[in-house]
């Protein structure tokens, strides 16, 4: 793949394109930045009267679309758009500003309503995490039905979600509460309510245009934190998980934040969100870099 280390104009990246092998167009340029796949480029001014050049793109970009293009054979807009998401949560602003992620995620964000078949499907991806030999089909229905909907409509009934939650993952338990997995990070009904609410409560705010940059940030300063001390932690964190389910604990390798990054993130921004104290905590810590184990 060709490394960039000069800004280019539309016409250079469509060059660049073709030079590794794809056909695009100018139109699609512009598309993707409106989506945040990439940054508007800087106008450049060609003097008194003279009107302007034809705007630059910088080398990070032109490097960013080269990855974009080998990915689109087999992903769709939405998810490309966690790649520049991705760039600028663990590389930074110098890669991907935050502008351009802002964009990005809401198109990973998508409008919800677009699709039934892609919110049962992440529906089924919760079930599988919270399934238990005792759960009825009945309630494993109500629960993909429950989520489906929050994903569906944007809009969560909590104390349906609650029960539902409830007869899959605890159905034989009555006053005892249910923990799987390692203390420091157990999986319980009120940790997956917990989960659900700031991600409804991220999304609703993306989608209002609410989030202002600096917030956007502090959420990015947070997940970095964060997902340090769990990457560190993991190896223990794994050991206490169950071996006979789903695994509770992903690796922090960089295939799976990479899947990951927006439903990281996007969790991240609605925890700020309810908990500014515990926030005020995690960013006064430094933030991490990252390098990161492949497979």
């Amino acid at each position: 793949m060709e490394l960039h280390t000069t800004p280019g104009t539309i016409d250079d990246l469509v060059a660049d394109a073709a030079r590794a092998g794809y056909s695009i167009r100018s139109r699609m340029l512009r598309d993707w930045v409106e989506c945040g796949l990439l940054d508007y480029p800087q106008r450049r001014p060609a003097g008194r009267g003279q009107g302007s050049q034809q705007a630059l793109y910088s080398a990070n970009q032109r490097n960013l679309l080269q990855n974009l293009l080998h990915h689109r054979r087999t992903n769709g807009i939405r998810s490309l758009a966690r790649l520049p998401v991705f760039v600028w949560t663990y590389y930074g602003d110098e890669f991907v500003p935050t502008s351009q992620a802002l964009r990005a995620i809401n198109t990973w964000l998508g409008d919800s309503r677009s699709s039934l078949r892609k919110a049962r499907h992440s529906a089924a991806e919760i079930l599988a995490r919270l399934d238990t030999p005792h759960a009825s089909p009945a309630a494993r229905r109500d629960l993909v039905d429950t989520l489906a909907d929050i994903a569906y409509t944007g809009r969560a009934d909590y104390p349906r979600l609650e029960q539902a939650i409830r007869n899959v993952f605890e159905p034989d338990f009555q006053t005892i509460r249910r923990a799987v997995g390692h203390p420091a990070a157990p999986m319980t009904t009120q940790s997956m309510i917990d989960t659900i609410r700031a991600r409804v409560t991220a999304a609703t705010r993306l989608k209002a245009n609410d989030v202002s940059e600096d917030e956007f940030r502090t959420a990015r300063h947070v997940h970095l934190v964060t997902y340090s001390q769990y990457a560190r932690g993991h190896r223990e964190l794994t050991a206490a998980a169950p071996k006979d389910a789903s695994p509770l604990y992903d690796a922090a390798t960089i295939e799976n934040s990479l899947a990951n990054c927006c439903t990281n993130l996007l969790t991240t921004l609605g925890l700020v969100a309810m908990h500014p104290e515990r926030t005020s905590a995690v960013a006064a810590i430094p933030a991490p870099t990252f390098t990161f184990q492949v497979g």
